[in-house]
């Protein structure tokens, strides 16, 4: 990739748009708003610099025979250039952000990979060019990808993509420039994770791309790295230029081009109060999570590292709400040995100690990550969750077991995801407690009275709660795959987008329903899903009676802001009302009208004086539909 002034040209695959380049119609100087997913929250104003893409060429010229060893060794001085600078990029990450590492070694071992590596070298010895070999061998791995019907999957065939385009900058000896203008906001069809590291370092301030994925590592690294950034923009390049001043806010998904006055007046002042509500959040640092009427709501924080259980940590979490263990897979690559995972899991539950920690078993299965698992023709309703643990035994006692070793200060939870029905938990309990024996008979200390949790993410386990909670010792819901089961709408699906929706009443019932039920058996309920941090769903997450939220480290004072303001009786007829709701629409509105309210007389009271901008990149991808970003937009102003 290149800067340019230019917007990049389609490629031969017709993966972009044909009238892309088709930009001079384009009024220059009117006020232009588009509208995309927000990646990571925060708003920037500065000025458009377009990042051209690398080219693919469409019928290379065959190789001649005795210039096909010269073409190979061309490949291998690619291949070790680009390791080498991808090496040095994951050396240079901030030590405060391990998930960039994790990303960059992730994109390390694609480009290492022995079998991508062998259809290189073969096309090679065909005949192919050094360009058109790495062409056709990961384009072949992405379209296998991109048939995935588990999102994860799919957001990896962009590392694939990636990659791809990295080794192809080497081969025709590109050099990538990183020098910006100050005040850049990078417009591209897609930027690569050691790209984002690069250009950050130049001073980027945040970043506009075409592609989408709220998953994607591009997703996670701007997150990471604090950059205001917006996806899945389409058909931008016919409104945006190099040189164009823009204005990119991160909360709503909105990006606009040639701002008028006084909307850039408008941003000017949302900046500033963000700022002042930042410094404001600090002081809820210490006071306790509950509502004004004294209700106590537990507050807890998503980590997967050290670093990231020290951010909770500072900012006064309760506790640890959920740590994706299958991360550890992600990072290495292979299933971790069972001392690698008991390391891995006494270091988080000591850092942590003494607040609780919730422990997730790996949520894997299906197409997901394992070579050895057969593929399946629907991997989201196949073998994923606890069914596949169940399936692989091994797997799970040594998770277990690792787990078991890790609670011997007692302050450990095990949470078993994506559960359906009664008989697999109780399957699962059987297996802990013969993992228990078995430790016992090695006088290994651990946790006997461990908690065993369900992640209740399917209709199945909602309706069937009450006899769940019979076996379960807390409840944690996963907001994103129960609205997408209940509702039969894959979140990634943008043809489906307007029907994903966790404000939808047929989802708010089932939550209820599972309050109720964890309520009656004297269990606790949190969510730890997405919906969890959206801004809207405080007041009826609390007024349902749900008795925990997990969140990202972030976003924890903002959240508990949000519910000392709530009156936990007002809350609970509000959720009351809505669940008589037909329409996720009219449960935003019903919610919006209290929030505004809330906020006129916090403002009349003097007590909040700042403009109310609410919301996080995690949480906006259910729950604001495309086309629904200007809902967004005016709920923040």
């Amino acid at each position: 990739m290149e800067l340019s002034d230019e917007p990049p040209q389609a490629e031969s695959d017709d993966s972009l748009p044909k009238d892309l380049h088709r930009t001079s119609k384009a009024p220059r100087r009117i006020e232009r708003l588009l509208t995309g997913i927000p990646a990571a929250p925060g708003i920037v104003i500065g000025t458009a610099v377009i990042v051209a893409r690398e080219s693919v060429l469409e019928k290379p010229a065959p190789v001649a025979n005795e210039l096909r060893t010269a073409e190979a060794e061309r490949y291998r001085r690619a291949l070790a250039a680009c390791d080498k600078e991808l090496s040095s990029i994951i050396d240079a990450a901030p030590p405060d952000t391990p998930a960039i590492a994790q990303i960059l070694d992730a994109q390390l071992l694609i480009l290492n990979d022995h079998s991508v590596k062998q259809a290189i070298c073969a096309g090679i010895e065909e005949g192919l060019t050094a360009e058109a070999a790495v062409i056709q061998a990961y384009n072949a791995q992405e379209a296998a990808l991109q048939m995935a019907k588990d999102e994860i999957l799919r957001e990896r065939a962009v590392d694939l993509e990636n990659v791809k385009q990295r080794l192809l900058s080497f081969l025709r000896h590109k050099k990538l420039s990183h020098d910006l203008p100050s005040n850049s906001i990078l417009i591209s069809i897609s930027l690569t994770p050691s790209q984002i590291m690069l250009f950050h370092e130049a001073g980027m301030l945040g970043f506009v791309t075409e592609l989408s994925g709220i998953a994607s590592h591009t997703s996670i690294m701007a997150r990471s790295l604090h950059l205001p950034s917006v996806i899945g923009v389409k058909n931008m390049f016919k409104s945006i230029r190099t040189g164009d001043p823009i204005i990119v806010d991160g909360y709503a998904g909105v990006v606009i081009v040639h701002p008028r006055p006084e909307t850039l007046a408008k941003y000017q002042r949302r900046i500033l109060n963000l700022e002042t509500k930042r410094k404001k959040l600090s002081k809820f640092a210490k006071l306790p999570s509950e509502t004004s009427d004294q209700r106590r709501v537990s507050l807890y924080a998503n980590a997967d590292s050290l670093e990231e259980i020290d951010d909770a940590l500072a900012r006064r979490a309760d506790g640890i709400g959920l740590v994706r263990t299958e991360s550890l897979i992600f990072r290495l690559g292979r299933i971790p040995s069972v001392s690698e995972q008991r390391k891995w899991y006494i270091k988080l539950a000591e850092r942590a100690y003494p607040l609780p920690i919730t422990i997730r078993a790996f949520d894997i299965g299906g197409d997901k990550s394992l070579s050895y698992h057969q593929q399946e023709p629907n991997p989201a309703l196949g073998l994923r969750g606890l069914r596949f643990l169940l399936n692989r035994r091994k797997l799970f006692r040594d998770q277990i077991k690792a787990v078991l070793r890790a609670s011997r200060h007692r302050n450990v939870r095990f949470m078993l995801p994506m559960v359906t029905n009664v008989g697999e938990f109780r399957r699962a309990l059987d297996m802990i407690a013969k993992c228990k024996q078995t430790l016992a008979r090695t006088e290994s200390p651990f946790d006997e009275a461990m908690p065993v949790g369900a992640m209740i993410e399917t209709p199945a386990a909602a309706l069937m709660a009450g006899e769940l909670a019979h076996f379960a010792d807390f409840f944690s819901i996963g907001t994103n795959d129960l609205t997408q089961y209940t509702l039969a709408a894959d979140r990634a699906n943008a043809l489906v987008t307007e029907i994903f929706d966790s404000f939808n009443p047929a989802v708010l019932r089932l939550i209820q329903n599972i309050v109720q039920a964890g309520s009656a058996a004297g269990i606790p309920v949190g969510v730890c899903g997405e919906f969890a941090a959206h801004a809207a769903s405080t007041t009826l997450l609390v007024g349902l009676g749900v008795n925990d939220f997990s969140v990202t480290p972030p976003m924890l004072l903002e959240v508990k802001r949000r519910i000392r303001k709530t009156i936990f009786s007002h809350a609970a007829g509000i959720a009351e009302e809505v669940l008589h709701f037909v329409d996720g629409r009219d449960v935003r509105k019903r919610v919006k009208a209290v929030r505004t309210k809330k906020d006129r007389l916090d403002t009349a009271n003097g007590s909040n004086k700042a403009e109310r901008v609410t919301g996080s990149a995690d949480a906006r991808v259910p729950a604001l539909p495309q086309g629904a970003e200007l809902r967004a937009l005016s709920d923040q102003s």
